[in-house]
């Protein structure tokens, strides 16, 4: 019972660690702050945007997403849904830009590195 007890004291802190990443990738995605969102980064990234999909470094990710934010001048982005497990995370936010909506979905890794982004899509 102790160890059920413990398990989940220890899941419900897990994932509160983690929850203030929505709120500050939102902000970063609002002002197209490449820098906040690359910091983040694992060392490779699966980027996948409009019109490419790759696997990219961490600062070539940085440049493809700055030719984005260029072109796609965001104006507001909010976190629409945020689910933290264990080791993992998904956040999928609204973006609006002066060229239309997007829905953004990334997809972190939460373990003993702390919040590292794997996958980054724009759609």
């Amino acid at each position: 019972m102790l160890k059920s007890f413990t398990l989940a004291i220890l899941t419900f802190f897990t994932a509160f660690a983690y929850a203030g990443n929505g709120d500050k990738i939102a902000t970063a995605l609002q002002s197209g702050n490449t820098a906040e969102l690359a910091a983040m980064f694992n060392s490779s990234i699966e980027l996948v945007m409009p019109s490419t999909s790759n696997v990219y470094a961490k600062d070539q990710a940085k440049i493809v997403l700055d030719n984005f934010f260029k072109t796609n001048t965001p104006s507001k982005a909010t976190l629409s849904h945020e689910t933290n497990g264990s080791q993992s995370a998904m956040l999928i936010f609204d973006l609006v830009t002066k060229n239309g909506s997007f829905r953004v979905t990334i997809v972190a890794n939460t373990g003993n590195s702390g919040f590292v982004i794997n996958e980054f899509k724009i759609q």
